[in-house]
């Protein structure tokens, strides 16, 4: 049993306030607590269903619908849609994803995905109100801070970015890391757990708290290296700051070097080699040696490329809101920096490098706790008073309101950089499409193998197989005429293909010798319904 406290010499609360005014203070806050979590999960589930009934989401979230939907009869994983593999074990490992079968089965809907979704997420603003309320001994800035990640944009953008397992992983950290710093061993273990079952870089991100933990117990590190006998395997040494280190990089590259190629064709590279990350080298060994070794060509590739001012205009949509805090806390810094190195080195930064995308979940964490103690240090030092403090405070939540409101834009650029649930105010509906498309996917059997265009996918994902038209490097086009039926956007696929559809046949060429001839059966409203000509 690790029994071990924190030392807290590095603390400096404010004065001390008395029992029953800190305990009338915390009854209020919780009680705006509740309320605003409740209003952030109506509110975004609201606009999540919206979205979904507009058809406004895209293929993401008909992948993970398709897997879990498999996973809940019994195929455990399987997908269809992806180039050199049928499980989504051979993209990437996300055993928790599999947990959401079971609550699947009893209502098997996609609003079922995108409420859990939400609710999980809007359950995040807990463990930030209790690991900023303990460092500022305020109750009133834990609320602060609680609103200010459930206002920020990334959080949003997530919140209403089809479905993705990531998501999970921001709460699941956010209780990871209130329990290192309250030395809680066994809640600290498990939420760790969970959200290394949610993607295997959730691993980078518990080395970063190992060392976070590391240097908080420097001392005992120094004395072990001075008589390694005098620490103890039970020792917050071993417990918060070695294990996560050692677990985050083996689940890392178990999961990466050893159980994804299980489930993929052996002779093909994964999709992080072979698309996001080639241009650094054709291996994982490569690829790190090359970061290592020339920092002016990755410097200038991320930078000064053609691509550069956008991965500017990220890191500024990141940090800005946040006044840039998070630079106070270096060893908080430390912890984010694997994941911006994933997301600044990709070749695709309009996915990875965009706040309106995912792959910022696991930044999201440490961004908003780490600007939490970035700000009471800075206060600190600054000797300010109450008056200060709620300044300070007030300062974070206009930045925050000015995000959401697109105040940022004039800086940064327009992409993104507004609310998108106000994003979603302004869209215009077509509702005929939609009746289309509804009349059209019901005349498609269920257990029928199904090619749609990006925007139908969601609605059509209950079923075995489906591939997404017209195909990429993701999912192949080779893949698109295995469907028994095509059903096809015309507004959402390419003018050269969009031309070949006035027919009432279509053969569809893939490649060399690999070719489908489809006979129209309907049309409406721009969207077409084709059946395989055999």
């Amino acid at each position: 049993m690790i029994t071990d406290k924190r030392p807290t010499t590095h603390i400096t609360p404010p004065k001390p306030r008395s029992f029953t005014s800190l305990m009338r203070g915390a009854e209020r806050t919780i009680i705006l607590l509740t309320i605003g979590i409740l209003f952030y999960i109506a509110v975004f589930t609201t606009a999540a269903f919206f979205k979904y009934n507009s058809y406004l989401m895209g293929f993401d979230l008909a992948v993970h619908e398709q897997v879990i939907w498999n996973t809940a009869h019994g195929r455990i994983a399987e997908t269809s849609a992806f180039a050199n593999t049928n499980s989504y074990f051979g993209i990437d490992m996300i055993p928790f994803e599999l947990l959401l079968a079971p609550i699947y089965a009893l209502w098997p809907s996609t609003y079922t995905m995108l409420f859990l979704k939400t609710v999980t997420i809007g359950l995040g603003a807990i463990p930030v109100y209790l690991i900023v309320r303990d460092r500022w001994q305020s109750v009133w800035a834990g609320l602060v801070f609680a609103a200010l990640l459930l206002l920020y944009l990334p959080v949003q953008y997530t919140n209403l970015y089809e479905f993705q397992i990531r998501a999970f992983a921001t709460t699941f950290l956010l209780w990871a890391f209130y329990a290192l710093e309250r030395r809680q061993f066994r809640a600290f273990l498990i939420w760790s757990l969970l959200a290394l079952g949610c993607r295997s870089d959730v691993g980078l991100v518990l080395i970063g708290m190992g060392l976070y933990a590391l240097y908080d117990e420097r001392q005992r590190v120094f004395a072990w290296v001075r008589q390694p006998t005098t620490v103890r395997v039970s020792s917050p040494v071993f417990a918060f700051g070695l294990m996560p280190m050692v677990l985050g990089l083996g689940w890392f590259v178990l999961a990466l070097e050893v159980l994804v190629p299980l489930f993929r064709d052996p002779n093909q590279p994964s999709l992080y080699l072979a698309v996001i990350y080639n241009q650094f080298g054709d291996s994982t060994g490569e690829i790190i040696r090359t970061v290592l070794t020339r920092p002016d060509y990755v410097l200038h590739y991320v930078f000064f490329s053609e691509q550069g001012p956008e991965r500017i205009r990220y890191l500024l949509g990141m940090f800005l809101p946040f006044a840039f805090l998070l630079l106070l806390q270096p060893r908080m810094l430390l912890i984010t920096l694997p994941i911006f190195g994933l997301n600044l080195l990709s070749n695709t930064p309009h996915i990875h490098a965009d706040i309106q995308k995912h792959y910022q979940t696991l930044i999201v964490p440490f961004m908003v706790i780490g600007s939490a103690y970035g700000l009471h240090w800075l206060l600190g030092r600054l000797r300010a008073g109450a008056r200060c403090h709620q300044i300070a405070l007030g300062g974070l939540v206009v930045l925050a309101l000015a995000s959401n409101a697109g105040v940022f834009r004039v800086v940064i650029g327009d992409r993104g950089y507004v609310s998108p649930f106000l994003s979603l105010l302004t869209r215009d509906i077509d509702h005929a499409k939609i009746a289309a498309i509804d009349d059209l996917l019901a005349q498609v059997p269920p257990d029928a193998a199904l090619t749609t265009s990006n925007k139908i996918g969601p609605y059509a994902a209950q079923r075995e197989r489906i591939f997404f038209f017209p195909g990429n490097v993701i999912y192949p086009k080779e893949k698109i005429i295995q469907g028994d039926y095509l059903l096809l956007d015309h507004d959402n696929i390419p003018q050269d293909i969009r031309a070949q559809l006035n027919g009432s046949e279509y053969t569809l060429e893939v490649g060399e010798g690999l070719q489908a001839t489809y006979r129209r059966l309907a049309v409406e409203q721009e969207v077409s319904l084709w059946r395989k000509v055999e």
